[in-house]
Parts: structure tokens; C-alpha cells; sequence
């Protein structure tokens, strides 16, 4: 028995235009978070598993240090301060004062906190719109199921890499494909019905 029978074809202009506009707003969001981790992180296992995963300072960090004679060998940034002078390093010469150091499980579990209230936001609305749409009830389970499974392993990832390990690191990246192509399938599909698909009666 249905509750509610709404159908986008039908909905008034002022629906369609708030709805197209939160798709517009939502997607952005999205893509800004994407662009930020893209940013900050990088979208390639091996840049996530860097982030969350090594104890020393980044390859990158490395090579310019190098580049510049600062340094002739790795750093260990987890070593005690007192160690950070041995013998290998030629007279003169000085360690960074920064490094990629591990996130704690403080960090994790802040980064966790607020990433999943934003999940379980966007996981609420895209879904309702999912589920308002004409599909077949099968596939717009199907859609929900994965799109909720997607934003649980992308946080999941991270704590595998960060604890367990960094062969992890493909997890993220195949759960933030996912969730962006439920999100684009769904957005495309309502705005297809709201503007497209002829009206019933």
C-alpha cells in the first residue's frame, strides 16, 4: 500500500525549481568536497595511503629535500628528537622542521564524526529522491543499499589504512566513485522526470 504517490512529471513549477536547485546545490557540495580531498589528500590509492598511512615524511617532501642537498637520507619523524643527529648527516646540514606525521585516533574519529553527519545527510536526501522517482521498486533499493554501503566503507577505508593497513587504500577510492555515480544517476534520472518524462494523469 502506498502512502504517498508522487510523481515529478506532476509536481507543481515551484517543486521542480526548489528540487532542481538542491540536485544544483548538492552536487556542488559534492564536487567541492571532491576537490578539496583532491587537494589535501589526493584521489590515487597511493596518495591515500601517504595521508593516512606513512609515518615519515611524503616522497614528495623527500625529493625536494634532496634536490636541495638538505638531507642524504630518510628521516624517521617517530624516532626520539635526541636521535635526529647521528653521524650521516654532513656538518652543517639540518633535518626539516615538518613532516607528514600519523593521524591519531582522535583525528580519525573527528574526521569520522563530522564526515558521516554530512554522509548521513546527503545519504537522507538523495535517497528520498531516489526513492520518489517512477523506477521499479528492485532498483531503487538496490540504488539506496549501495549508495548507504558506499558512504559506510569510505570512512571504514580510512581506519583499515590508518590501523590495519595501507593495502586499503583502494577502498576510498572505490567508494567515492560509487556514491558519485549513484548521485549522478539519481540527479540525472529526477531531473529527467521533472522536465522529460510526459505527465500522467
Amino acid at each position: 500500500m502506498q502512502i504517498l504517490d508522487i510523481r515529478f512529471p506532476n509536481l507543481a513549477i515551484s517543486w521542480k525549481i526548489l528540487i532542481t536547485g538542491f540536485i544544483l546545490i548538492l552536487s556542488a557540495g559534492y564536487l567541492n568536497g571532491a576537490l578539496n580531498a583532491a587537494l589535501s589528500v589526493g584521489l590515487t590509492p597511493a596518495s591515500i595511503a601517504e595521508h593516512y598511512g606513512e609515518r615519515s615524511i611524503s616522497a614528495t617532501e623527500k625529493t625536494i629535500l634532496e634536490e636541495k642537498g638538505f638531507i642524504e637520507e630518510e628521516i624517521n619523524l617517530d624516532a626520539e628528537e635526541g636521535n635526529n643527529h647521528d653521524n650521516g648527516h654532513k656538518e652543517g646540514m639540518h633535518e626539516p622542521e615538518s613532516g607528514v606525521k600519523p593521524i591519531t585516533l582522535q583525528e580519525m574519529a573527528q574526521m569520522a564524526h563530522v564526515h558521516l553527519l554530512g554522509f548521513s545527510f546527503m545519504m537522507i536526501s538523495i535517497g528520498a529522491l531516489a526513492c520518489f522517482t517512477v523506477l521499479a521498486e528492485l532498483i531503487k533499493a538496490i540504488l539506496v543499499g549501495i549508495l548507504s554501503l558506499a558512504f559506510l566503507l569510505d570512512i571504514a577505508g580510512l581506519y583499515l589504512i590508518r590501523f590495519i593497513s595501507t593495502d586499503f587504500s583502494w577502498l576510498p577510492v572505490v567508494s567515492g566513485i560509487i556514491i558519485g555515480l549513484c548521485i549522478a544517476f539519481i540527479s540525472i534520472r529526477v531531473l529527467y522526470e521533472l522536465w522529460i518524462m510526459p505527465t500522467t494523469a
